[in-house]
């Protein structure tokens, strides 16, 4: 009984996993089926993530240097 769920969960997962890597497209290939007006508003907006990511982290950096809780550490 239990190498038929270990089998099975086995199974599962690993089909799950094949499906995500042959049917999810990766970055490169969703960035090469849009069109040249998408791909540039895209790449303006992916450095604005990325700084927005930065400032993020950075506040988190130092709010754990802090001894007090996160809640109460404010931007």
């Amino acid at each position: 009984m239990r190498k038929v769920g270990i089998i099975s969960f086995v199974g599962i997962v690993g089909t799950g996993l094949l499906l995500r890597y042959t049917i999810v497209p990766d970055e490169e290939k969703m960035l090469k089926s849009l069109s040249p007006e998408t791909r540039a508003i895209y790449e303006r907006n992916k450095v604005q993530r990325r700084e927005q990511h930065d400032k993020i982290m950075e506040q988190m950096i130092e709010s754990a240097k802090s001894d007090k809780p996160i809640w109460k550490v404010g931007p």
